[in-house]
């Protein structure tokens, strides 16, 4: 009795097509798992464990970092700097961006050149960036430099949180501007410029126009760019390692910031862990609530 070879599976073209979609994204997969998924993972490992990164292998200690974090006010305090100051920087350039893509959006042959010029600063290297911007700010720097000119006198800007928050609002504004901006443009230009005809018509002004057709019309942008502020306010840390070191007297110094200190410099990557999952739970539930609130009011 002579046994039949099985014939071959023949594989449909639907089943190539997704064999050839999963081999293309699978290296993104891979890079996120690498870049992201294990280290967050590891992270909240270490939150359970006391380590110097030194030692052998971690101590496990279960949750005795985050009792810390939630009974020793100084990290409460950090939590609650990054709210305010990230805060005022997410609204100063939520704002400033909105009105500056109407600008950009204004029929111009030199429009081109304004969109660079705006978007350029974002691609700059932060530790040159603000390496110029300290320089400024010294007592003898170009800031102080220019109110001698103008008969005023100087300030040392390291000794005030007003002048020292002020700054930091200023620099992140200025890197964080363009990128907004455009969002803000490509928004502009997605509505039907039907409604502005017909609003002509109708005798409307342009501040009319901008809060009946343009605001109404950018809600989704808005909540894009509202987003993703909200997650670079809370990772807010260049920018203090860089401006003002925490100074005046860790006055401006925030849990970012803390982070870094206590794994990078201080060897408590026990503590850092359980900062950072304190700190990425606290985002998620701030976007989370923005979700909720703010988009079901929208529709």
């Amino acid at each position: 009795m002579t046994k039949t070879a099985k014939a071959p599976k023949i594989m449909t073209k639907s089943k190539r097509e997704a064999r050839r979609a999963y081999c293309i994204i699978l290296p993104f997969f891979i890079y996120i798992a690498l870049w992201g998924l294990i280290p967050l993972v590891y992270g909240l490992y270490l939150g359970l464990t006391e380590y110097n990164g030194l030692a052998s292998s971690p101590k496990f200690v279960g949750f005795k970092n985050y009792v810390d974090f939630f009974t020793t006010g100084d990290y409460l305090t950090l939590l609650w700097r990054q709210f305010w100051i990230g805060g005022i920087c997410l609204l100063f350039n939520t704002v400033v961006s909105f009105i500056v893509g109407l600008a950009l959006n204004v029929n111009s042959k030199a429009r081109g050149f304004f969109r660079t010029s705006v978007y350029v600063p974002s691609i700059a290297a932060v530790s040159i960036t603000s390496a110029i911007f300290v320089a400024l700010l010294e007592v003898n720097g170009g800031i102080n430099g220019f109110l001698k000119q103008i008969g005023q006198p100087t300030i040392t800007w390291n000794y005030s949180q007003f002048w020292m928050v002020f700054w930091v609002v200023v620099y992140f504004l200025w890197r964080s501007l363009g990128p907004a901006a455009i969002i803000w443009l490509g928004g502009l230009q997605s509505i039907d410029p039907t409604l502005y005809e017909a609003a002509d018509v109708d005798g409307a002004s342009f501040a009319q126009k901008v809060r009946y057709i343009t605001i109404p019309g950018l809600k989704f942008v808005a909540s894009y760019i509202i987003l993703t502020g909200i997650v670079g306010a809370m990772q807010m840390f260049d920018i203090i390692m860089f401006i003002t070191k925490g100074n005046p007297y860790g006055k401006t110094d925030v849990l970012m910031y803390r982070i870094y200190r206590d794994g990078v410099v201080n060897f408590n990557m026990g503590m850092a862990g359980a900062e950072s999952t304190i700190l990425g739970i606290v985002t998620i539930i701030f976007a989370i609530i923005y979700f909720k609130v703010v988009l079901r009011k929208e529709d």
